[in-house]
């Protein structure tokens, strides 16, 4: 088996819930060795998020942290902050969604480590980015998802605002900060020296708002929600049809000649108002009516044959049920199963993009709240014996096993 693309890297990683160690994750997915330091006692918050894997292994908390060795190190006494450093200090990558300037009062900032390790790339995804009026305050995914504008395109037309039910906002930031890191890891190659990597949960909705932004300053509209479609086209959203729901994905003139054959309706081809994208977007709304009077009478297993057929872009709107048990799915190895080692089977997303030479694997799955505590930090060069005195004075958590939680209770109505 090829050595893994990022074999060799050294990751450390103070982050908690999805941004940060999304990131660190993606490294650790193809071969970096990250080190995700954690709290003694609790650890990250998303460890006790139900539903759980065995009563034990939090949904959440699982989704981002396999391919990692956990330690737990209190970073509010100093003999933890010294452990974290001397790990830092020997690493290739910091990667913390931890606020803005809560490392720099802990003597864990970029000034100190850089220093002290040159080679070091520091990567820090906040909330708002490191400069401007609200750099050091906090935030989450659904409020950065309000803040950028992101929900106010989302929903239905007239309807209220809308989350998008992917954390798009937390794992953004963390899909930027790993390319950032990447990046730097590229340009360390040329000067030998790592830098800053910089990124937000605001940033990473800012671009991924592009061609909204970009709609407004070329026509000064407010973009606001269009359902499940496009602002503009009508033959870009879902219909219903008898059964079901179906998207028809239909972005050019010959995929809209193909959607009026499917539909038996070749007169719109010809007709004045539907005759190219321009004027179909005037009548918008007619030809919406039209499209889903039509799709309503057949099933979606019907429609997305004729769809098929005609070249037309088209699918069933899966649920997540259906999706894992889809066969492209199976056939693309895009679900991976895993054990708990203790507990059992688990099963999650499996890695998002395959190299062909140096490939990434599932090789750890998430790991227990100081797992691996005692074999970091001897390799470090501490002693059985410090390790049971820091232990003792809850400096660090060792390996104590799954904790059990309860199962959630349902609410009981009034």
């Amino acid at each position: 088996m090829p050595e893994a693309a990022l074999a060799g890297i050294r990751v450390v990683e103070i982050g908690v819930a999805m941004a940060g160690p999304f990131c660190a994750m993606t490294l650790g997915d193809y071969g970096a060795d990250v080190i995700k330091i954690e709290r003694p006692g609790e650890g990250d918050d998303s460890r006790a998020w139900p539903p759980y894997f065995h009563g034990s292994m939090g949904y959440y908390y699982a989704s981002a942290n396999r391919n990692k060795r956990g330690i737990a190190l209190d970073l509010k006494h100093p003999e933890g902050v010294a452990a974290a450093r001397a790990l830092i200090e020997g690493a290739d990558v910091l990667v913390t969604n931890y606020r803005a300037g809560v490392l720099d009062r802990l003597g864990l900032g970029w000034a100190e480590l850089s220093r002290a390790n040159p080679r070091l790339i520091y990567c820090s995804i906040s909330g708002f980015g490191s400069t401007g009026p609200l750099a050091a305050q906090p935030a989450n995914d659904l409020f950065m998802q309000a803040y950028s504008g992101g929900m106010s395109i989302t929903g239905e037309v007239g309807g209220s605002p809308a989350k998008m039910g992917i954390s798009v906002a937390d794992i953004g930031g963390g899909m930027f900060a790993a390319i950032g890191v990447l990046t730097a890891l590229q340009a360390r190659h040329a000067t030998g020296l790592g830098q800053q990597v910089d990124t937000s949960l605001l940033e990473g909705q800012i671009a991924m708002l592009a061609h909204f932004l970009t709609r407004h300053f070329a026509s000064g509209e407010v973009p606001g929600p269009s359902g499940s479609g496009a602002l503009s086209s009508p033959i870009y959203r879902a219909f219903q049809g008898s059964d079901d729901w179906i998207v028809i994905a239909a972005f050019n003139q010959r995929m809209w000649q193909g959607l009026c054959r499917a539909l038996e309706r070749e007169a719109w081809i010809d007709d004045e108002r539907f005759a190219d994208a321009r004027v179909r977007s005037l009548h918008r709304q007619e030809l919406i009516a039209l499209i889903a009077e039509v799709v309503s009478q057949h099933p979606v297993a019907y429609w997305t044959a004729r769809l098929a057929g005609q070249g037309v872009p088209c699918s069933p709107v899966n649920k997540i049920d259906q999706v894992v048990a889809q066969p492209q799915v199976q056939a693309a190895h895009l679900i991976e199963d895993l054990e708990l080692p203790g507990l059992g089977p688990m099963r999650m997303a499996g890695l998002p993009f395959r190299l062909g030479d140096t490939p990434g694997a599932v090789r750890l799955p998430p790991p227990r709240l100081g797992q691996h505590t005692a074999e970091v930090l001897n390799e470090l060069g501490y002693t059985a014996q410090q390790l049971e005195e820091l232990a003792a004075r809850r400096v660090i958590g060792l390996d104590h096993g799954w904790r059990q939680y309860a199962p959630a209770q349902p609410e009981v109505q009034a």
